[in-house]
Parts: structure tokens; C-alpha cells; sequence
């Protein structure tokens, strides 16, 4: 070998070094991400009305079925599933751990013929700074992707150690594993930072090895509390989920019956014949149908009384094959108005089954095929009805259309127009005026949309209009029921069919489910520590945090059901049932939050803070809030109870502020009228009402709120600006 040769050597090496090791490096990767794929999972949550909520990452950290993930992922509560790479659900048996402040979850599934590969944990002490590292997971939902970064540093963000990342992270990374070139996890993916897209944070895997330790299991059906059906209420019957969601239960999912049947029966006593039952149902698919059974002996045996492709049927089900079903009558009538929500009734009489939608009478039989058994809720094929307001009795009081309103409907009866009558000489007519008559014609149908828009607004006010009168009345009931039932009605605001009486017995109910654990001598401290164990623990009852602004929050209905909320309507069920109990708790608006006090005496007096689970807060924690919301010391005012009015209107102005960011002017009108009827003397909230109502087009009700106004002239009202409102409204008129 000559010297220029030797010379060269070295340079031939380094020049060839990087593109090897480029290829060898490349290799190394394929691989490990092929090592790591099969253990990585996708997790699917839905949100508060059944909806999909988000999707994030898991792995596997034992063979038998443990997947980790983050807490803010599956979110406490929430219905969620669990998929295989390939995209094979899982099924979920239940969360085998989780810490909310470390923000870690082991979920358990059932691995069933499904192979689960555990990936192997690092030492801590192996987690060094600079080591090179992997994040695989579902970034922004993009399934199976791996991003390639650095462990730059350990750092304490808000009290927890996290490993800091220069790797770009995003939403649905979030509980992937971060593991090294040899495929051992180092930490769980947790979070991205807000002021720069390449750096991240990841929870170090010593914390999920110390959770993985000390399991607090809990299975999935008290996991998932979110729509669950009351078993001591109903019982399902061949399949489909159903959910209970404010005040309305939901069929999801075809049922295992043929045609996908499935049925809800009423545990309720049936009254002897003749009795009557009742619901309000919508499909959200005409081509599929729901509605009543009766006579059910809780097998495939039983009548039904539904709706199905827009027309009525009342069917005798007598066995689980289509054919021993026996179409009784099938009718098509104008009552029943498609997509819509519709009453039917059926009226199980000795002699006739009478049926009716909105309170018309569309179908009779005599048939006496089966003439005994249970009641309930129907539904077929894979459509997805919601049902409200179920009634049984021997004989329901349903609401008729009084004289006064036939009238009033008859004048707001548009003139039918005779387009059908149109033929094609008619329309060559008008086509010789060219562009003239699509005009008009185009003008006349934008006047008819209007008119229909300002209809469903007349069909919306109307609705609510008793809600609204009852909330104005709250001062002639009783001291303990004021709170409770004005909460109740603000739900009904959104949910009209909403019945307040069972929601009141439901409260009634978990008193009685405290009360039977305690002694007859407990004393208050005792009753509240029940109170706080039967709400947090027993049934997992929590504040709201990943769907904070939900309206769902401050409806009480919502927060019974879901068993999550705001810190103002929780503390609402806390007092409450403090009540029941014969605890005295009140409710506290401090700036910012609310919690509620236990009134034991002067000395003793404990607030507590409902949204976190019963923690109870010292003088100076409640000052600490103070400071944090409001930017000054606590004052004496800051711990005086709050009215029951002020509790409603702060409820109310939450809703308003919810509806404000969705920019949706008829919920704020809802809310506002609300707010007007427990506060009529308060200029200001007349005035939003006024704008509002002028805002969405009902400029005569706009002006009756400003008239009043003008008139009373109390000495807050700002008079100019109410007179430039009233001269703008007229030029509108």
C-alpha cells in the first residue's frame, strides 16, 4: 500500500461511516418499531351525550391483559374501548388502577384469542439526559405513528417530576409509551408544551411500576357511571345499551332479537286492566322504529305499539321468529310528525287496546292474544330513539288543547298554497317573464322560511312558557323544597320532557341508601362522613373537568345521572341531601368557587369543596381561593351563605355564559327568561332579555320588557340607553 493510499484511508472511512451507519441505524429502527407496534393500543372515549370525545394511546404492560395509559384519557366515568393495532375491540373488564394526580390508569381487558406482548420497563436510574427515545401513538388520530426525539431533561412542573422531550407531541400521543433504542419504556407520554410544538413531557415509568404495585381495581360497570340505567327502575331484554341520559333514556345498537328487537321493561306494578301507558319518543332514523310494549312475559312474548318508516303500527309479537309476529293495524296519519319528538299512548282496556300519538286516536283492536305481563320501551333495527316522560297508570292525565288555543292556532294557520295544483303550462307562463317571476317566486319562499323560523321560535317559547311561570312562583314554596325545585325546573329549560318528581324521589332515595348504613345515635360529623362515602367513594361522584363547560354541569338532572358537575350544582345535591339527613348545609359563593359549609356551630362550622371530592377546606384555603379568583384578602361577606335565588341565578348565569361562547342567542334567551322570573326587579337582566329577544326576532316581546321598564324607571336603570333600545326595536317593527 503506497503512502497516498495510506493517507486516503482514514478519509475513505469517514466518508463511508455516516451512510453505513445511516443504513444500520435505519434497520435498527424498522425494527424496534416492529417490536413495539403490537403492544401499542388505541383508546376511543366518548363525551357527556354519547358522542366521540377524543382518542389517545395505551400499551401493554402484561400479557394477561393490563394496558397503561394516562387518567385524562379514558376520563373518570366515561364510557371507552380498546383496539389492537389492527384494529380488533377488546373487551374492557374494568380499570385494574388509577391515580388522578399522577395522571396514570391501568386498564384491564380480556385478551381473548389476541396475542398482548408486554413491553419491558427501564431502571430509573437508566433514564440519563441526551438518551435517544421513541413516542409512538395516535397523534391529532393518525393511528401507529412514531416520532423520534431526546430525554432532555427531568424537570418539576406543578409539584410532579416529568421528563422534558425535544420530540413534537400532540393530542392522541397522550398515555403512548416513550421507550429507548432497545425497546424498554422509559415514561408514558403525557402532555405537549403550550409555547413550543418540538417539546413535550412524558410521566417517568417508575411511577406507573409504583401504581402497577398498589391496584385499587374497580370493574367497568362502576367505572362507567356516565348514562347508566337504574336497575332498580328497568330491566333490558335481548341486547342493544341503554342509557339514561338527562331525563332521557337512549336504545343503542341493534338488539339480538330478529330485526334487531330489543326491549326496556318497567319493573313497575301494572295496574289491573284497564290501565294506560305513555312516552314521548324520537327516532333518529324514520326507517327504523321504537315505541311501547305491554303484556310482555319478559321473553320474545308481547304487543307493541310503535312508530316505523313514518307510519304507526300495533303489532302481537308471539315468539322470537318473524313469523309468529302478527301485524294487528299499520296507519299513515298527519298526527304523527316524523323526526320529531311524538306522544303515543295505548290504553289497555277489558274489551279494546286503544292507541294514540298526540293525543289522537289512530288505531283500535280487539285482539286478546296475550292478556297479561310487563310494560316497557320497544325498538327495532339499528336506529337509535330517545324516549322521555314514560307513564304508567290506570288512567294518565295527559294535556289537551284548550278552546282559547284551538283559535289562536287557527289564525296563525298560513293560507295552503295550491303548488301541487301546478302544471307545466303554468310554469311556461311564468318562464315567458324571464327572471322577474323566479324573483318573486324566490322572494315569497324566503318570506315562508321566515315565517316558518319565527313559527319553531313560537312552538320553543310556548314550551317552556309553564317551566318559566313555575320559576316565577318559587316564592310560594316551602323553604326546603325552593332550591331543589327551581334547580329542577333550570334542567327543564333543556330538557322539557324532564320529569321533576322522579329526579326529587331519586334524591330522596340516596338519603334513604345513606341512612341505612348509619346508627340511630350518628352524630353530624358521622352523617357527613356517610355523605362523603356513599357520594365519592361508593358512587364515584366528581367534579367536571374535561368537559367543564358543558351545559350538562349546571343541570341538576345531568349531575345526578352522570355523577359529575360544576362546584355550584354539586353542592346542590350536597345540600340536599344534607337536608334528608338532618345535617344543616348551606351553600357558599365565594369569588371564582363555590362550595357549601356544614353549620355545626360558630366554632366548628366546616366548608367543603364538593368538586373535589369533599375536601375540606381550611379559613386559610378558602382565603387562598379568594386570592387566586379575586386578587384581594377574604372577607366576612365571602362566608356568608348564599339565598336560594342567588344560587339559582348564579346557576342561570352559568348557562348563560356557556351559551354566550357558543354564540347561540335561543339559549340565551332560555336562560335569560329564567333569570328574569326569579328576578323581576332587577333592571338588568331585563335588559339582556330585551336585547336578546330583539336579537332573534321577537320584536313585540322585546318591547313589553322595555316598556316595563320605562315605566317602573328604577333608579339603576340606565334610561337613555333603554330609550335608544325601545327606538330601535320600533324602526324594526
Amino acid at each position: 500500500m503506497d503512502l497516498r493510499t495510506l493517507f486516503c484511508l482514514p478519509l475513505l472511512i469517514a466518508i463511508a461511516s455516516p451512510s453505513q451507519a445511516a443504513a444500520d441505524d435505519d434497520q435498527s429502527h424498522q425494527s424496534l418499531i416492529a417490536k413495539v407496534r403490537p403492544s401499542v393500543m388505541t383508546i376511543r372515549v366518548q363525551g357527556r351525550d354519547g358522542d366521540p370525545m377524543g382518542i389517545g394511546t395505551g400499551f401493554v404492560i402484561d400479557s394477561d391483559g393490563l394496558i397503561a395509559t394516562n387518567f385524562h384519557v379514558i376520563n373518570e366515568g366515561r364510557p371507552f374501548t380498546v383496539e389492537s393495532p389492527e384494529g380488533k375491540k377488546l373487551r374492557v373488564l374494568g380499570v385494574e388502577a388509577s391515580d388522578v394526580s399522577s395522571d396514570l390508569a391501568i386498564i384491564h381487558v380480556d385478551p381473548g384469542s389476541t396475542e398482548l406482548p408486554a413491553l419491558e420497563f427501564a431502571g430509573d436510574d437508566s433514564t440519563r439526559q441526551g438518551i435517544r427515545v421513541l413516542a409512538f401513538g395516535n397523534p391529532l388520530g393518525l393511528r401507529n405513528s412514531v416520532v423520534e426525539g431526546i430525554v432532555s431533561a427531568r424537570r418539576e412542573v406543578e409539584g410532579r417530576e416529568l421528563l422534558q422531550l425535544a420530540m413534537p407531541i400532540e393530542p392522541g400521543n397522550s398515555g403512548g409509551p416513550l421507550v429507548d433504542l432497545k425497546g424498554r419504556v422509559h415514561g408514558i407520554i403525557n402532555m405537549k408544551s403550550s409555547i413550543d410544538d418540538n417539546l413535550g413531557f412524558a410521566i417517568p415509568v417508575s411511577q406507573l411500576v409504583a401504581l402497577k404495585e398498589n391496584p385499587n381495581p374497580v370493574t367497568l360497570d362502576r367505572w362507567v357511571r356516565i348514562g347508566r340505567i337504574n336497575d332498580d327502575r328497568w330491566t333490558p331484554v335481548m341486547g342493544s345499551r341503554w342509557q339514561q341520559r338527562g331525563g332521557r333514556i337512549v336504545a343503542l345498537g341493534a338488539g339480538n332479537g330478529f330485526g334487531g328487537r330489543s326491549l326496556l321493561l318497567s319493573k313497575r306494578d301494572v295496574p289491573q286492566r284497564p290501565f294506560e301507558i305513555a312516552v314521548m319518543v324520537r327516532l333518529d332514523d324514520e326507517s327504523g322504529a321504537a315505541g311501547l310494549a305491554f303484556h310482555s312475559d319478559g321473553q320474545n312474548q308481547h304487543y307493541g305499539f310503535y312508530a316505523s318508516a313514518g307510519r304507526l303500527r300495533l303489532t302481537c309479537f308471539r315468539g322470537a321468529s318473524v313469523y309468529s309476529w302478527d301485524i294487528l293495524k299499520e296507519v299513515e296519519t298527519e298526527y304523527y310528525l316524523p323526526g320529531q319528538w311524538n306522544q303515543l299512548k295505548v290504553r289497555v282496556g277489558d274489551e279494546k287496546i286503544l292507541c294514540y300519538v298526540n293525543g289522537r286516536l289512530v288505531i283500535e283492536s280487539d285482539d286478546r292474544q296475550i292478556t297479561e305481563g310487563q310494560v316497557g320501551l320497544a325498538k327495532f333495527r339499528d336506529t337509535e330513539p330517545e324516549f322521555s316522560g314514560f307513564q304508567l297508570g290506570a288512567a294518565l292525565d295527559l294535556p289537551v288543547l284548550s278552546e282559547a288555543g284551538e283559535k289562536m292556532l287557527a289564525q296563525l294557520d298560513p293560507t295552503a298554497l295550491p303548488l301541487d295544483s301546478v302544471g307545466s303550462d303554468q310554469i311556461r307562463q311564468l318562464g315567458t317573464s324571464g327572471d322577474l317571476a323566479w324573483r318573486e317566486l324566490t322572494r315569497r319562499a324566503i318570506e315562508l322560511e321566515t315565517q316558518a323560523k319565527r313559527m319553531h321560535q313560537l312552538a320553543d317559547d310556548v314550551r317552556r312558557a309553564d317551566t318559566v311561570d313555575r320559576l316565577s312562583r318559587l316564592d310560594a314554596i316551602d323553604d326546603d323544597e325552593r332550591l331543589l325545585t327551581g334547580s329542577l325546573l333550570i334542567a327543564k329549560l333543556d330538557s322539557p320532557d324532564l320529569d321533576v318528581e322522579a329526579y326529587r324521589e331519586r334524591i330522596d332515595e340516596m338519603a334513604g341508601e345513606i341512612l341505612a348504613g348509619l346508627d340511630a345515635d350518628a352524630s353530624a360529623t358521622e352523617i357527613r362522613d356517610a355523605m362523603h362515602r356513599y357520594l365519592f367513594q361508593e358512587n364515584g361522584f366528581h367534579g367536571s373537568r374535561s368537559e367543564y363547560y358543558h351545559a350538562a354541569n349546571s343541570q341538576l338532572n345531568r349531575v345526578i345521572d352522570d355523577r359529575e358537575g360544576l362546584p355550584i350544582t354539586m353542592s346542590v345535591l350536597y345540600i340536599e341531601l344534607g337536608r334528608r339527613l338532618g345535617i344543616k348545609v348551606v351553600g357558599v359563593g365565594l369569588p371564582g368557587h363555590f362550595v357549601a359549609k356544614h353549620v355545626i356551630d360558630t366554632e366548628q362550622d366546616q366548608l367543603i369543596d364538593v368538586f373535589e371530592r369533599g375536601k375540606l377546606l381550611s379559613q386559610e384555603d378558602a382565603a387562598e381561593i379568594v386570592a387566586a379568583h379575586a386578587g384581594r384578602r377574604i372577607r366576612d361577606s365571602d362566608l356568608q351563605a348564599s339565598t336560594d335565588i342567588e344560587i339559582l341565578t348564579r346557576i342561570l348565569n352559568n348557562l348563560i355564559g356557556v351559551a354566550g361562547r357558543m354564540n347561540d342567542g335561543e339559549a340565551m334567551l332560555r336562560y335569560c327568561d329564567a333569570i328574569v322570573a326569579v328576578n323581576p326587579d332587577e333592571p338588568r337582566y331585563r335588559m339582556m332579555r330585551a336585547q336578546l329577544r330583539g336579537m332573534t326576532g321577537r320584536i313585540n316581546l322585546a318591547l313589553e320588557d322595555v316598556e316595563m321598564m320605562l315605566q317602573h324607571d328604577p333608579p339603576e336603570l340606565d334610561r337613555g340607553a333603554t330609550e335608544r333600545l325601545r327606538d330601535a326595536l320600533i324602526e324594526r317593527l
